[in-house]
């Protein structure tokens, strides 16, 4: 597990990098918040929880077909889109608005970057 100073660092980098970040959250596999910010108030454990939940459910559909776990997973809902990474110890999920769309591609590869350290 990376230390929780790194990570809240590479989290607080990643949000200047790309503007349109509206959220980002690193939680354990269970959903406990590790670092948290969003540019509004929003309930971080509850996200990180059902963050946790969908990864977990579909590592169970990737053993069930024999597919493996899910690495990455970009969830476009009504009003902008959620990008969950999966690792062994931990849930990486960026938020962004529809406003965001073009920078989905940038916001996984980083993460995907930071659930490698």
């Amino acid at each position: 597990m990376v230390d929780k100073k790194v990570l809240e660092q590479k989290l607080a980098e990643l949000m200047d990098i790309v503007p349109e970040t509206e959220g980002l959250i690193a939680a354990d596999t269970n959903g406990k918040v590790l670092v948290g910010q969003t540019i509004t108030d929003m309930d971080h454990t509850k996200i990180a929880k059902a963050c946790a939940t969908i990864i977990k459910n579909s590592n169970n559909l990737g053993n069930d077909i024999g597919k493996g776990s899910l690495k990455t997973t970009t969830i476009e809902l009504q009003n902008g889109f959620a990008v969950l990474v999966g690792s062994k110890d931990n849930v990486l999920i960026a938020l962004a608005g529809l406003d965001g769309k073009a920078s989905l591609g940038l916001l996984k590869r980083n993460l995907i970057s930071i659930s490698n350290l």
